[in-house]
Protein backbone atom coordinates (compact mmCIF):
# COMPACT_ATOMS: atom_id res chain seq x y z
CA UNK A 1 0.00 0.00 0.00
CA UNK A 2 2.56 2.16 1.13
CA UNK A 3 4.45 1.59 -2.74
CA UNK A 4 1.24 2.51 -4.15
CA UNK A 5 0.45 5.96 -2.57
CA UNK A 6 4.56 7.16 -3.46
CA UNK A 7 3.50 6.01 -6.98
CA UNK A 8 0.63 8.42 -6.68
CA UNK A 9 2.22 10.94 -5.51
CA UNK A 10 4.71 11.30 -8.23
CA UNK A 11 2.32 10.73 -10.90
CA UNK A 12 0.78 13.75 -9.74
CA UNK A 13 4.24 15.95 -9.42
CA UNK A 14 5.42 14.56 -12.89
CA UNK A 15 1.98 15.68 -14.22
CA UNK A 16 2.23 19.15 -12.47
CA UNK A 17 5.72 19.01 -13.80
CA UNK A 18 4.35 18.75 -17.33
CA UNK A 19 2.01 21.19 -16.94
CA UNK A 20 3.83 23.87 -15.57
CA UNK A 21 7.01 23.31 -19.05
CA UNK A 22 3.94 23.73 -21.55
CA UNK A 23 1.75 26.02 -19.96
CA UNK A 24 3.28 29.05 -22.17
CA UNK A 25 3.92 29.14 -26.39
CA UNK A 26 5.74 31.87 -28.39
CA UNK A 27 5.97 32.37 -31.48
CA UNK A 28 6.81 35.25 -33.77
CA UNK A 29 8.66 36.34 -36.76
CA UNK A 30 12.36 35.21 -37.57
CA UNK A 31 13.68 37.35 -40.00
CA UNK A 32 13.58 40.58 -40.40
CA UNK A 33 15.53 42.98 -43.58
CA UNK A 34 16.56 46.82 -42.46
CA UNK A 35 19.07 49.74 -43.26
CA UNK A 36 21.09 50.55 -40.28
CA UNK A 37 18.79 53.83 -39.70
CA UNK A 38 15.69 51.85 -39.51
CA UNK A 39 13.75 49.59 -37.15
CA UNK A 40 13.08 45.90 -37.76
CA UNK A 41 9.05 44.65 -36.49
CA UNK A 42 9.26 41.19 -35.17
CA UNK A 43 5.24 40.27 -34.18
CA UNK A 44 4.97 37.74 -31.16
CA UNK A 45 1.96 35.31 -30.28
CA UNK A 46 1.90 34.38 -26.74
CA UNK A 47 -0.26 31.20 -25.46
CA UNK A 48 -1.16 30.67 -22.06
CA UNK A 49 -2.64 27.32 -21.79
CA UNK A 50 -2.29 26.95 -18.03
CA UNK A 51 -5.54 26.93 -16.05
CA UNK A 52 -4.45 30.15 -14.07
CA UNK A 53 -2.79 33.66 -15.35
CA UNK A 54 0.84 33.93 -16.51
CA UNK A 55 2.90 37.12 -15.92
CA UNK A 56 5.84 36.95 -18.62
CA UNK A 57 8.63 39.71 -18.65
CA UNK A 58 11.26 39.82 -21.59
CA UNK A 59 14.85 39.72 -20.37
CA UNK A 60 16.65 42.05 -23.11
CA UNK A 61 19.69 41.99 -20.77
CA UNK A 62 22.17 44.28 -21.48
CA UNK A 63 23.54 44.49 -25.39
CA UNK A 64 24.51 48.41 -26.34
CA UNK A 65 23.85 47.78 -30.07
CA UNK A 66 20.13 47.23 -30.17
CA UNK A 67 17.11 49.22 -28.95
CA UNK A 68 14.15 47.22 -27.49
CA UNK A 69 10.64 48.29 -27.04
CA UNK A 70 7.24 47.21 -27.24
CA UNK A 71 3.86 47.85 -28.59
CA UNK A 72 2.02 48.45 -26.62
CA UNK A 73 5.09 50.05 -25.00
CA UNK A 74 3.64 48.58 -21.14
CA UNK A 75 4.78 44.99 -22.37
CA UNK A 76 8.27 46.40 -22.14
CA UNK A 77 8.19 45.86 -18.30
CA UNK A 78 5.93 42.62 -18.42
CA UNK A 79 2.89 41.65 -19.13
CA UNK A 80 -0.17 38.95 -18.06
CA UNK A 81 -1.75 36.72 -19.82
CA UNK A 82 -5.10 35.09 -18.51
CA UNK A 83 -5.78 31.71 -18.30
CA UNK A 84 -6.29 29.99 -21.91
CA UNK A 85 -5.86 33.42 -23.29
CA UNK A 86 -3.62 34.52 -26.19
CA UNK A 87 -2.04 37.77 -26.67
CA UNK A 88 -0.22 39.23 -29.94
CA UNK A 89 2.71 42.21 -29.64
CA UNK A 90 4.92 43.73 -31.96
CA UNK A 91 8.88 44.08 -30.59
CA UNK A 92 10.73 46.60 -31.92
CA UNK A 93 14.74 46.74 -32.36
CA UNK A 94 16.78 49.39 -33.45
CA UNK A 95 20.68 49.65 -34.30
CA UNK A 96 21.88 51.82 -32.02
CA UNK A 97 25.56 51.42 -32.09
CA UNK A 98 27.31 53.51 -35.01
CA UNK A 99 29.62 50.38 -35.32
CA UNK A 100 26.80 47.62 -36.60
CA UNK A 101 28.05 46.74 -39.97
CA UNK A 102 25.74 44.72 -42.73
CA UNK A 103 25.19 41.71 -42.17
CA UNK A 104 23.07 38.88 -40.31
CA UNK A 105 22.81 38.96 -36.80
CA UNK A 106 21.65 36.55 -34.62
CA UNK A 107 19.50 37.92 -31.14
CA UNK A 108 17.86 35.77 -28.65
CA UNK A 109 14.90 36.91 -26.25
CA UNK A 110 13.81 35.56 -23.08
CA UNK A 111 10.66 35.19 -22.13
CA UNK A 112 10.18 34.03 -18.92
CA UNK A 113 7.10 33.42 -16.36
CA UNK A 114 6.33 33.98 -12.51
CA UNK A 115 6.18 30.07 -12.24
CA UNK A 116 10.02 30.12 -13.84
CA UNK A 117 9.07 28.85 -17.15
CA UNK A 118 11.42 30.65 -19.64
CA UNK A 119 10.71 30.30 -23.49
CA UNK A 120 13.57 31.99 -26.02
CA UNK A 121 12.59 33.30 -29.38
CA UNK A 122 15.59 33.35 -31.51
CA UNK A 123 15.43 36.08 -33.84
CA UNK A 124 17.11 36.82 -37.66
CA UNK A 125 17.96 40.63 -38.44
CA UNK A 126 19.66 41.88 -41.80
CA UNK A 127 21.53 44.79 -41.66
CA UNK A 128 21.63 46.05 -45.40
CA UNK A 129 24.64 48.28 -46.68
CA UNK A 130 23.02 51.59 -47.71
CA UNK A 131 26.55 52.02 -49.54
CA UNK A 132 26.60 49.11 -51.81
CA UNK A 133 24.35 50.20 -54.17
CA UNK A 134 25.54 53.52 -55.23
CA UNK A 135 24.97 54.42 -58.87
CA UNK A 136 21.91 51.77 -59.72
CA UNK A 137 18.80 52.61 -61.57
CA UNK A 138 16.12 50.80 -61.64
CA UNK A 139 16.11 47.81 -64.01
CA UNK A 140 12.87 46.26 -64.49
CA UNK A 141 11.04 43.58 -66.90
CA UNK A 142 7.65 43.65 -67.44
CA UNK A 143 5.40 40.81 -68.53
CA UNK A 144 1.70 41.20 -68.65
CA UNK A 145 -0.56 38.02 -68.50
CA UNK A 146 -4.23 39.82 -69.41
CA UNK A 147 -7.38 37.87 -71.98
CA UNK A 148 -8.57 40.23 -74.82
CA UNK A 149 -12.08 39.32 -74.67
CA UNK A 150 -13.47 39.95 -71.19
CA UNK A 151 -16.83 37.96 -69.97
CA UNK A 152 -18.38 40.60 -68.17
CA UNK A 153 -20.37 37.80 -65.90
CA UNK A 154 -16.79 36.37 -64.94
CA UNK A 155 -14.04 38.49 -62.55
CA UNK A 156 -11.32 39.48 -65.20
CA UNK A 157 -7.82 38.88 -63.69
CA UNK A 158 -5.14 41.09 -65.26
CA UNK A 159 -1.57 40.08 -63.74
CA UNK A 160 1.79 41.54 -64.52
CA UNK A 161 4.94 40.44 -63.54
CA UNK A 162 8.27 42.19 -62.50
CA UNK A 163 11.75 41.08 -63.00
CA UNK A 164 14.21 43.17 -61.28
CA UNK A 165 17.33 43.23 -63.41
CA UNK A 166 20.59 44.79 -60.84
CA UNK A 167 21.24 44.44 -57.24
CA UNK A 168 18.73 47.14 -56.38
CA UNK A 169 16.35 46.63 -53.09
CA UNK A 170 12.85 47.83 -54.33
CA UNK A 171 10.51 48.40 -51.53
CA UNK A 172 8.17 50.76 -52.49
CA UNK A 173 7.06 49.96 -56.30
CA UNK A 174 3.64 51.89 -57.31
CA UNK A 175 1.70 49.75 -60.11
CA UNK A 176 -1.46 51.07 -61.24
CA UNK A 177 -3.95 49.75 -63.57
CA UNK A 178 -6.24 52.39 -65.41
CA UNK A 179 -9.11 52.09 -68.12
CA UNK A 180 -12.37 53.92 -69.01
CA UNK A 181 -13.55 51.12 -66.68
CA UNK A 182 -11.34 50.57 -63.77
CA UNK A 183 -9.21 52.29 -61.61
CA UNK A 184 -6.90 50.68 -59.50
CA UNK A 185 -3.46 51.07 -57.80
CA UNK A 186 -1.38 48.67 -55.68
CA UNK A 187 2.24 48.79 -53.98
CA UNK A 188 4.67 45.85 -53.74
CA UNK A 189 8.39 45.71 -53.86
CA UNK A 190 11.16 43.39 -55.77
CA UNK A 191 14.32 41.67 -54.01
CA UNK A 192 17.60 42.47 -55.96
CA UNK A 193 17.92 40.36 -58.98
CA UNK A 194 14.11 38.81 -57.76
CA UNK A 195 10.63 38.78 -59.46
CA UNK A 196 7.36 40.06 -58.50
CA UNK A 197 4.22 39.35 -59.26
CA UNK A 198 0.81 41.93 -58.75
CA UNK A 199 -2.94 40.37 -59.72
CA UNK A 200 -5.49 42.53 -60.58
CA UNK A 201 -9.04 41.03 -59.95
CA UNK A 202 -11.76 43.38 -61.99
CA UNK A 203 -15.23 42.35 -60.94
CA UNK A 204 -17.21 44.23 -64.02
CA UNK A 205 -21.06 45.24 -63.75
CA UNK A 206 -22.65 41.62 -65.13
CA UNK A 207 -24.62 44.05 -68.00
CA UNK A 208 -21.77 46.21 -68.78
CA UNK A 209 -22.88 46.91 -72.76
CA UNK A 210 -20.23 45.28 -75.45
CA UNK A 211 -17.40 47.98 -75.76
CA UNK A 212 -13.85 48.34 -76.51
CA UNK A 213 -11.25 49.56 -73.57
CA UNK A 214 -7.88 50.03 -73.30
CA UNK A 215 -5.81 49.04 -70.01
CA UNK A 216 -3.34 51.33 -68.82
CA UNK A 217 -0.51 49.87 -66.44
CA UNK A 218 2.29 52.41 -64.84
CA UNK A 219 5.19 51.17 -62.74
CA UNK A 220 6.52 54.05 -60.41
CA UNK A 221 9.93 53.66 -58.45
CA UNK A 222 10.60 56.81 -56.38
CA UNK A 223 10.87 59.50 -59.34
CA UNK A 224 11.10 57.21 -62.06
CA UNK A 225 7.99 56.34 -63.84
CA UNK A 226 8.46 53.46 -66.41
CA UNK A 227 6.68 53.37 -69.81
CA UNK A 228 3.62 52.35 -69.76
CA UNK A 229 1.57 48.85 -70.69
CA UNK A 230 -1.33 48.84 -73.04
CA UNK A 231 -3.59 46.34 -73.52
CA UNK A 232 -6.20 46.49 -75.96
CA UNK A 233 -9.49 44.56 -74.49
CA UNK A 234 -13.36 43.96 -75.87
CA UNK A 235 -16.09 43.40 -73.77
CA UNK A 236 -18.12 41.08 -75.05
CA UNK A 237 -21.88 40.58 -76.13
CA UNK A 238 -23.63 37.56 -74.65
CA UNK A 239 -27.34 37.03 -73.95
CA UNK A 240 -28.89 35.32 -71.06
CA UNK A 241 -32.17 34.45 -72.10
CA UNK A 242 -34.88 33.51 -69.50
CA UNK A 243 -37.96 31.42 -70.88
CA UNK A 244 -41.58 31.57 -68.70
CA UNK A 245 -43.89 29.00 -70.30
CA UNK A 246 -47.42 30.13 -70.05
CA UNK A 247 -50.20 27.04 -70.63
CA UNK A 248 -51.49 26.14 -73.73
CA UNK A 249 -54.97 27.80 -74.52
CA UNK A 250 -57.74 25.91 -76.82
CA UNK A 251 -60.76 27.91 -77.74
CA UNK A 252 -63.36 26.61 -80.54
CA UNK A 253 -60.89 25.51 -83.21
CA UNK A 254 -58.23 27.71 -82.21
CA UNK A 255 -54.91 26.67 -79.69
CA UNK A 256 -52.04 29.57 -78.32
CA UNK A 257 -48.99 29.15 -76.78
CA UNK A 258 -47.64 31.79 -75.02
CA UNK A 259 -44.17 32.22 -73.71
CA UNK A 260 -42.18 35.47 -72.27
CA UNK A 261 -38.21 35.53 -73.46
CA UNK A 262 -36.37 38.32 -70.82
CA UNK A 263 -32.75 39.01 -71.89
CA UNK A 264 -31.10 38.89 -68.52
CA UNK A 265 -27.93 39.59 -71.44
CA UNK A 266 -25.37 42.75 -71.84
CA UNK A 267 -26.92 43.99 -75.32
CA UNK A 268 -30.21 43.63 -77.62
CA UNK A 269 -30.44 40.12 -79.37
CA UNK A 270 -32.27 38.72 -82.00
CA UNK A 271 -33.23 35.06 -81.67
CA UNK A 272 -35.33 32.73 -84.13
CA UNK A 273 -37.94 30.32 -82.42
CA UNK A 274 -39.28 27.21 -84.50
CA UNK A 275 -42.63 25.26 -83.78
CA UNK A 276 -42.78 22.28 -85.25
CA UNK A 277 -45.88 22.20 -87.74
CA UNK A 278 -47.23 19.69 -90.82
CA UNK A 279 -48.37 20.36 -94.53
CA UNK A 280 -52.00 21.02 -93.70
CA UNK A 281 -51.38 23.04 -90.42
CA UNK A 282 -48.43 24.81 -92.10
CA UNK A 283 -51.92 27.01 -93.65
CA UNK A 284 -53.15 27.75 -90.14
CA UNK A 285 -50.35 28.94 -88.34
CA UNK A 286 -49.54 32.04 -86.99
CA UNK A 287 -48.54 34.04 -84.39
CA UNK A 288 -46.47 37.40 -82.92
CA UNK A 289 -44.21 38.68 -83.64
CA UNK A 290 -45.32 37.17 -87.47
CA UNK A 291 -43.24 34.41 -89.27
CA UNK A 292 -42.94 31.79 -91.85
CA UNK A 293 -43.10 28.24 -92.59
CA UNK A 294 -39.88 26.89 -93.70
CA UNK A 295 -38.28 23.49 -94.63
CA UNK A 296 -35.40 21.66 -93.40
CA UNK A 297 -34.58 17.94 -94.25
CA UNK A 298 -37.70 17.45 -94.83
CA UNK A 299 -39.80 18.37 -91.69
CA UNK A 300 -41.68 21.63 -91.85
CA UNK A 301 -41.25 24.61 -89.27
CA UNK A 302 -43.24 27.93 -88.20
CA UNK A 303 -39.99 30.45 -87.76
CA UNK A 304 -40.12 33.58 -86.39
CA UNK A 305 -37.43 36.20 -85.44
CA UNK A 306 -37.68 38.44 -82.10
CA UNK A 307 -35.81 41.43 -80.84
CA UNK A 308 -35.16 40.61 -77.32
CA UNK A 309 -33.63 44.12 -75.86
CA UNK A 310 -31.98 43.52 -72.43
CA UNK A 311 -34.42 43.70 -69.40
CA UNK A 312 -37.16 43.62 -71.12
CA UNK A 313 -39.60 41.12 -71.43
CA UNK A 314 -41.07 40.02 -74.75
CA UNK A 315 -44.35 37.77 -75.58
CA UNK A 316 -43.97 35.21 -78.35
CA UNK A 317 -47.33 33.31 -79.14
CA UNK A 318 -47.62 30.20 -81.93
CA UNK A 319 -51.23 29.97 -82.57
CA UNK A 320 -53.09 27.32 -85.06
CA UNK A 321 -56.28 28.10 -86.12
CA UNK A 322 -58.74 26.29 -87.98
CA UNK A 323 -61.23 28.55 -87.63
CA UNK A 324 -60.95 29.91 -91.13
CA UNK A 325 -62.24 26.72 -92.60
CA UNK A 326 -65.17 26.95 -89.99
CA UNK A 327 -65.70 31.22 -91.00
CA UNK A 328 -65.86 29.27 -94.59
CA UNK A 329 -67.86 26.93 -93.61
CA UNK A 330 -70.44 29.02 -92.01
CA UNK A 331 -70.39 31.81 -95.06
CA UNK A 332 -71.29 28.78 -97.32
CA UNK A 333 -74.29 27.90 -95.35
CA UNK A 334 -75.48 31.38 -94.80
CA UNK A 335 -75.02 32.13 -98.38
CA UNK A 336 -77.06 28.90 -99.43
CA UNK A 337 -79.54 30.41 -97.25
CA UNK A 338 -79.82 33.79 -97.98
CA UNK A 339 -80.25 32.43 -101.96
CA UNK A 340 -83.09 30.21 -100.49
CA UNK A 341 -84.61 32.85 -98.70
CA UNK A 342 -84.41 35.85 -101.19
CA UNK A 343 -84.20 33.61 -104.77
CA UNK A 344 -86.74 34.33 -107.04
CA UNK A 345 -89.97 32.21 -106.72
CA UNK A 346 -90.79 31.82 -110.09
CA UNK A 347 -87.74 30.14 -112.69
CA UNK A 348 -88.78 30.64 -116.38
CA UNK A 349 -87.17 28.21 -118.87
CA UNK A 350 -87.38 28.94 -122.56
CA UNK A 351 -86.91 26.20 -125.01
CA UNK A 352 -87.11 25.29 -128.91
CA UNK A 353 -87.87 22.26 -130.82
CA UNK A 354 -87.75 22.08 -134.94
CA UNK A 355 -91.01 20.46 -136.24
CA UNK A 356 -90.06 20.63 -139.90
CA UNK A 357 -88.19 21.74 -142.74
CA UNK A 358 -90.19 22.67 -146.05
CA UNK A 359 -88.12 22.53 -149.33
CA UNK A 360 -88.32 25.85 -149.81
CA UNK A 361 -86.00 26.02 -146.53
CA UNK A 362 -88.73 27.52 -144.28
CA UNK A 363 -88.79 26.27 -141.00
CA UNK A 364 -91.39 25.23 -138.63
CA UNK A 365 -90.58 25.63 -134.75
CA UNK A 366 -92.36 24.98 -131.53
CA UNK A 367 -91.22 27.36 -128.90
CA UNK A 368 -92.17 25.58 -125.28
CA UNK A 369 -91.61 28.36 -122.38
CA UNK A 370 -91.85 26.41 -119.15
CA UNK A 371 -93.00 28.69 -115.97
CA UNK A 372 -92.24 27.33 -112.36
CA UNK A 373 -93.15 28.23 -109.18
CA UNK A 374 -90.67 26.94 -106.55
CA UNK A 375 -91.54 28.53 -103.35
CA UNK A 376 -94.28 27.33 -100.49
CA UNK A 377 -96.63 30.17 -101.07
CA UNK A 378 -99.07 31.47 -103.68
CA UNK A 379 -97.60 33.55 -106.34
CA UNK A 380 -100.47 36.28 -107.94
CA UNK A 381 -100.64 38.21 -111.10
CA UNK A 382 -98.24 36.35 -113.73
CA UNK A 383 -97.41 37.99 -116.27
CA UNK A 384 -95.46 36.56 -119.38
CA UNK A 385 -93.80 38.41 -122.46
CA UNK A 386 -92.30 36.79 -125.54
CA UNK A 387 -91.13 38.14 -128.48
CA UNK A 388 -90.87 36.55 -131.99
CA UNK A 389 -88.23 38.53 -134.29
CA UNK A 390 -89.20 39.87 -137.20
CA UNK A 391 -87.86 37.22 -139.43
CA UNK A 392 -90.48 34.73 -138.29
CA UNK A 393 -94.36 34.63 -137.70
CA UNK A 394 -96.55 32.75 -135.46
CA UNK A 395 -99.03 30.10 -136.14
CA UNK A 396 -102.77 31.62 -135.59
CA UNK A 397 -103.83 27.84 -134.64
CA UNK A 398 -102.91 26.43 -130.99
CA UNK A 399 -103.17 23.19 -130.33
CA UNK A 400 -106.10 21.82 -128.01
CA UNK A 401 -104.90 22.48 -123.97
CA UNK A 402 -102.67 25.10 -125.27
CA UNK A 403 -102.75 28.74 -123.12
CA UNK A 404 -103.53 31.22 -125.72
CA UNK A 405 -101.93 34.98 -125.64
CA UNK A 406 -104.00 37.32 -123.84
CA UNK A 407 -102.59 39.80 -126.78
CA UNK A 408 -100.44 39.55 -129.47
CA UNK A 409 -98.88 43.03 -131.04
CA UNK A 410 -96.85 43.13 -134.16
CA UNK A 411 -93.77 45.59 -135.18
CA UNK A 412 -92.10 46.53 -138.33
CA UNK A 413 -88.74 46.44 -136.27
CA UNK A 414 -89.18 44.32 -132.70
CA UNK A 415 -91.30 41.34 -134.50
CA UNK A 416 -94.37 39.65 -132.56
CA UNK A 417 -95.19 40.17 -128.93
CA UNK A 418 -97.09 37.69 -127.00
CA UNK A 419 -98.99 38.23 -123.63
CA UNK A 420 -100.19 35.63 -121.18
CA UNK A 421 -101.66 36.25 -118.27
CA UNK A 422 -101.77 33.34 -115.36
CA UNK A 423 -103.85 34.91 -112.12
CA UNK A 424 -101.96 32.66 -109.88
CA UNK A 425 -99.48 29.77 -109.55
CA UNK A 426 -99.86 27.24 -106.56
CA UNK A 427 -97.15 26.61 -104.76
CA UNK A 428 -94.66 24.36 -106.50
CA UNK A 429 -96.83 24.63 -109.71
CA UNK A 430 -95.22 24.09 -113.17
CA UNK A 431 -96.97 25.81 -116.41
CA UNK A 432 -96.08 25.05 -119.58
CA UNK A 433 -96.79 27.73 -122.83
CA UNK A 434 -96.45 26.69 -125.94
CA UNK A 435 -96.71 27.92 -129.86
CA UNK A 436 -95.49 27.30 -133.32
CA UNK A 437 -93.29 29.39 -135.35
CA UNK A 438 -92.48 29.40 -138.85
CA UNK A 439 -89.70 31.31 -140.24
CA UNK A 440 -90.79 34.14 -143.39
CA UNK A 441 -87.59 33.43 -145.59
CA UNK A 442 -84.79 30.47 -145.81
CA UNK A 443 -82.49 30.29 -142.61
CA UNK A 444 -78.75 30.91 -143.35
CA UNK A 445 -77.39 30.12 -140.45
CA UNK A 446 -79.05 30.69 -137.51
CA UNK A 447 -81.53 33.20 -135.52
CA UNK A 448 -81.73 34.38 -132.08
CA UNK A 449 -84.80 34.18 -130.00
CA UNK A 450 -85.37 36.68 -127.22
CA UNK A 451 -85.74 35.74 -123.71
CA UNK A 452 -89.10 35.38 -121.87
CA UNK A 453 -90.01 38.11 -119.64
CA UNK A 454 -91.96 37.02 -116.36
CA UNK A 455 -93.44 39.48 -114.42
CA UNK A 456 -95.04 38.99 -110.91
CA UNK A 457 -95.88 39.92 -107.41
CA UNK A 458 -93.86 39.10 -104.74
CA UNK A 459 -94.64 38.41 -100.76
CA UNK A 460 -95.26 41.97 -100.06
CA UNK A 461 -97.24 42.64 -102.97
CA UNK A 462 -93.70 44.13 -104.79
CA UNK A 463 -93.72 43.56 -108.73
CA UNK A 464 -90.56 41.29 -109.51
CA UNK A 465 -89.53 40.50 -112.57
CA UNK A 466 -87.08 37.43 -114.38
CA UNK A 467 -86.50 36.06 -117.45
CA UNK A 468 -85.30 33.11 -119.09
CA UNK A 469 -82.57 32.13 -121.55
CA UNK A 470 -82.02 33.17 -124.77
CA UNK A 471 -82.19 30.49 -127.59
CA UNK A 472 -80.09 30.70 -131.53
CA UNK A 473 -82.52 28.82 -133.79
CA UNK A 474 -80.70 27.64 -137.03
CA UNK A 475 -79.05 24.50 -138.34
CA UNK A 476 -78.13 23.38 -134.91
CA UNK A 477 -80.72 24.38 -132.04
CA UNK A 478 -78.90 25.12 -128.73
CA UNK A 479 -79.62 26.86 -125.83
CA UNK A 480 -77.13 29.64 -124.59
Amino acid sequence: MRVQAVSVVFVVVLLSLISAVCAIEVTNTAEASIYPNETAVYTFTVKNADSRSERIELAFGLDPKWSFETEPLSYLSGFTVDAGETITFDLHITPTSPYISSGKYAITIPLKSDTGEEEFAELILYIKNPDALTGYLPSLNFLLDAQEQVDPRQPYRVKLEIQNRNPLDIDVMEVKLASALYNETQITSVDPLGSSTVVFEIEYDAQQPPTEDTLLLTVTVGTKTFNPIKKEIEIISYADIVEVQYSTKSFLFKTTQTTEYTNKGNSDVTKTFRYGTSGFEQYFTGGSPEGSVVEEEGLLYYETDVLLPVDVPVLVTYTVSYRPILYCLLLFIAAGVCYYFFRSPIVVKKEVMTISVGKDGHTKMKVLIHIKNRAMHLVDDVEVVDKIPAVAEIEKHFELGTMKPEKVMKHDKAGTVLFWKIPHLEAYEERIITYKVSSMYQIVGDFKLPATSVKFKGKKQQPKKVTSNTVRVGKNVEDQ
